[in-house]
């Protein structure tokens, strides 16, 4: 059934306003280390609906901002949370299209954009539903907050990559966590195609660097010579040989991780006429609940060895650059339950769990003691679109934000209805 005054708070949510505010935040350039307007605009319609807000430094110019409606006291307290860094600048001249850019097109029921899927649209969807709460004076036993988070976006510092536009993979959300934001429970608005997530898998980023020798490069068959890109090569296809036996064995939820060859450098582009003295080898590794980073530490310290024994070479070094956590939390915990039950009412279809496949601030959440559903309006392509939103452009379809935040205000309402177990 549900809640009393649902009805009251759902005349505020409807398309007009839904479209208007993911509008004005698309158009709001918010890259990964440039997320200080967007946090201002957030904190400020939040501010404007009378909850108690602040924006939470994380470093110079990168505030969370954050915002509580609270409740009368005795009542479980719940999170809306989500990124407002986008996964690209919205300049790369490598990526062409409105649905790549920070600047809104609405057509045909859908909304295009930088930032439209990932995930501008969730935290809209939130916003909007916790305004019709704070604007009908709706008293809660439970506090219902939001925060909008930096520094989401899978990036990492390495090498020549620093400062800020690389500082991502949960940077805001475990500052916003372990300086005052407290909570129950959380609601993560990710992409998750309208379906309920209870897990998500985590991320290794792994550098494989093997060196060679210097010397000229018309002498560089000479014996004792050794090319680092030839043996980089060499461990490349190990690697590929590896991965399907990897992705086999750690199935879970119905889903197996991949292993990408994301990156690989070596030599000197500038000067040929040298023997490739060192090259490395960039790959991205998901994981599942219960993984750990050193179990697949030594699965490719063990390839490394092999290779290195084949050849007689030297072993390649390996590091870590990147280890977000695969997270796992019960089905059965009151969050999923509420999540699942809401869904169920809004869509009058079941809501099975999932796991997500990306990398998600859910697993911070979940490992400081703050149970996270999380559950997105984006993740569903234009018909026209193909397959791949990162290949199409991010894009959002209205009526699908329409119903999440349906579904959010049917959950606040629940969850903060709620007493405490």
């Amino acid at each position: 059934m549900p809640h009393p005054d649902f009805l009251r708070a759902e005349r505020h949510i409807y398309e007009d306003p839904l479209r208007r505010t993911l509008m004005e935040m698309v158009n709001i350039p918010s890259p990964t280390g440039g997320e200080g307007e967007m946090a201002t605009y957030l904190e400020g319609r939040l501010r404007r609906a009378g909850l108690r807000t602040q924006l939470q430094e994380v470093s110079a110019g990168r505030p969370n901002a954050a915002g509580t409606l609270p409740g009368t006291g005795g009542g479980v307290n719940l999170l809306f949370t989500g990124h407002m860094d986008t996964s690209y600048g919205g300049d790369e001249d490598y990526l062409d299209g409105e649905g790549f850019k920070p600047r809104a097109v609405y057509r045909d029921g859908w909304i295009w954009g930088l930032g439209a899927n990932n995930m501008k649209s969730g935290l809209a969807c939130a916003l909007v539903a916790v305004e019709a709460i704070a604007e009908e004076g709706i008293s809660l036993p439970g506090d219902i907050s939001l925060a909008g988070v930096v520094g989401e976006i899978e990036k990492a510092p390495i090498e020549e990559f620093q400062g800020e536009s690389f500082s991502g993979y949960g940077t805001g959300t475990r500052h916003l966590i372990t300086h005052g934001v407290t909570a129950d429970c959380a609601i993560l608005a990710e992409p998750t195609s309208l379906q309920v997530s209870n897990a998500n898998m985590g991320c290794i980023w792994a550098k494989i660097t093997a060196t060679g020798t210097m010397a000229h490069s018309a002498y560089g068959k000479k014996p004792g010579h050794r090319n680092a890109v030839e043996v980089i090569h060499r461990i490349q296809s190990a690697v590929m040989d590896w991965a399907p036996g990897y992705s086999e064995r750690n199935e879970f939820m119905g889903e197996r991780p991949s292993v990408t060859i994301a990156a690989v450098k070596g030599g000197l582009t500038w000067r040929l006429s040298r023997n490739p003295f060192e090259a490395s080898l960039y790959i991205d590794v998901r994981t599942v609940p219960g993984q750990t980073a050193d179990q697949v530490k030594r699965e490719l310290r063990a390839l490394l060895k092999n290779v290195a024994a084949e050849s007689g070479e030297p072993e390649a070094g390996l590091s870590f650059y990147v280890n977000d956590p695969a997270t796992l939390i019960d089905p059965g915990q009151p969050v999923i339950g509420a999540m699942r039950a809401a869904h169920e009412e809004i869509t009058g279809a079941a809501a099975e769990p999932v796991i997500r496949l990306p990398a998600a601030d859910s697993t911070h959440f979940n490992r400081y003691d703050i149970p996270c559903a999380v559950y997105g309006p984006g993740g569903f392509s234009h018909p026209d679109a193909g397959t791949w939103m990162h290949a199409a452009g991010e894009h959002i379809s209205v009526a699908n934000m329409l119903t999440a935040a349906r579904v959010y205000l049917a959950a606040a309402l629940d969850i903060c209805s709620r007493t405490p177990a």
